[in-house]
């Protein structure tokens, strides 16, 4: 049961950590796609 705990808070920790670096690459992309948007129409 305690490693059951473990897997669950450890799967759960991976998908935050996945999310914080998802946003960490998106958030400098993201104005940069928005000024090609505004350059390509």
């Amino acid at each position: 049961m305690m490693s059951h705990n473990d897997n669950f808070k450890d799967s759960s920790s991976k998908r935050h950590l996945f999310g914080a670096i998802t946003a960490l690459i998106a958030a400098p992309l993201l104005p940069m796609l928005m000024g090609w948007l505004t350059v390509l129409n």
